[in-house]
């Protein structure tokens, strides 16, 4: 974690630097590694630099559905180094949505909605371009996994030990691929098509010798444990909460975990079934453990009903985020631990996708406007500056990988 003082002053390069750019050194965006494709280069600007380097090498990733492609962007103190995007997966996809990384595993999941499948892609790090445009890159292993089919998602996240959760409109529910499958998945012990959905209602009958097994690892153990593979493990998708069952879904969007809980948002009635939920990411234990019936719904909360319609979710250590249009203008709230709501960002076009850096700072992908931005999240703030870290036409989903974490070579 940055202390204090540092994130002040990232706050300042980030509200100063335009001010300031006459005074920067500037990085030219590198020529296109196809030179026919040289001349109609998009999505390029001049970044300024004002500050020595305070983050580490980083790599943004961008889904665009009207692009049919996700690309990428390294970045340095939170824009774009080159000022443009470079490709990395522009074949075969129709509509790309949200995105996750496993910063573990080295692993980019794509909820391709036009397809009405979750992709699962290795990305490898790669020198690219040559004499003084050489520079760090990163490319696809060539091998595409289907995770899920049949389902038109639009949201996907993941938690620390690679659990992977999802929404799906058109059947009310935020779900749930635990890691031993997703395992057995790319081992090719499963294909897309063996997993079948347990639903909430079966996971609630389930006997109490299955739940118990639940609660075995506490939240400090799942966070810390590498996965092992457990021969047990079925080809389900975990339905957690479903709509008919659950009055705080309501068409649910963007979703995020930290392991332990479980947050959501819906895209419509906010205002009643809450903007902004919390489950559990293990419901079946906390029922167990708190002594509740069986017979009653897994336990969720309402964190906030500020506003009718959610897009992104992301999370910190001590805050949720969720993106939100309202009357033509696009905002981003902060919620923290006890409660409190804060219009984060407000102005923006129509602001999506959302991740965390892991450190002070979320970024923002504004579908309308072309743009991603970077926020600083250290404190909880109204009217936070933002600053362009990058262009891309009709982004949507964005996911993050930090060069110091342990990833596929």
């Amino acid at each position: 974690m940055r202390p204090l003082l540092i994130l002040s002053f990232c706050t300042l390069v980030q509200t100063a630097s335009g001010l300031l750019s006459r005074l920067g050194a500037t990085t030219a965006p590198p020529s296109s590694e196809n030179p026919a494709a040289a001349a109609i280069l998009q999505d390029t600007f001049t970044p300024t630099f004002v500050a020595p380097q305070l983050t580490p090498v980083q790599f943004l990733f961008l889904s665009s559905p009207a692009q049919k492609k996700v690309v990428y962007s390294e970045l340095r103190n939170f824009k774009s180094t080159y000022g443009r995007t470079f490709p990395l997966i522009e074949e075969d996809l129709v509509e790309p949505a949200g995105i996750a990384y496993d910063n573990t595993k080295g692993h980019l999941y794509v909820a391709d909605r036009g397809a009405s499948r979750i992709y699962r892609y290795k990305i490898l790090s790669k020198e690219v371009g040559s004499g003084s445009e050489k520079r760090a890159g990163v490319a696809v292993d060539g091998v595409r996994l289907c995770v899920v089919e049949g389902s038109p998602v639009e949201w996907v996240s993941l938690d620390p030990i690679g659990n992977l959760y999802f929404t799906v409109a058109g059947t009310n529910s935020v779900n749930k691929i635990e890691h031993d499958v997703l395992k057995k998945l790319g081992e090719g012990i499963y294909q897309c098509g063996d997993l079948k959905k347990a639903s909430e209602s079966s996971l609630l009958a389930k006997p109490e010798k299955e739940l118990e097994a639940d609660i075995a690892l506490d939240a400090s153990q799942r966070a810390s444990e590498v996965p092992t593979d457990d021969d047990d493990t079925e080809p389900e998708i975990l339905s957690l909460y479903e709509g008919s069952l659950e009055s705080h879904v309501s068409v649910p969007s963007g979703v995020s975990s930290d392991g332990r809980r479980l947050w959501w948002g819906n895209g419509v009635e906010g205002r009643t079934a809450g903007s902004l939920v919390e489950g559990q990411a293990a419901p079946r234990a906390s029922l167990l453990a708190s002594g509740s019936s069986s017979s009653q719904p897994f336990p969720a909360v309402a964190l906030t009903s500020v506003v009718p319609t959610t897009y992104g979710v992301a999370h910190s250590n001590t805050m949720v985020f969720f993106s939100t249009n309202q009357t033509g203008t696009g905002s981003v709230y902060a919620v923290s631990r006890d409660g409190s709501t804060t219009e984060l960002v407000s102005g923006l076009g129509m602001p999506r996708g959302l991740v965390w850096d892991g450190d002070n700072t979320v970024y923002v992908a504004d579908q309308a406007a072309n743009k991603v931005f970077s926020v600083p999240v250290g404190r909880f703030m109204d009217n936070a500056p933002i600053e362009q870290s990058v262009l891309c036409q009709g982004v949507f989903g964005l996911a993050l990988r930090t060069e110091n974490s342990r990833i596929g070579t």
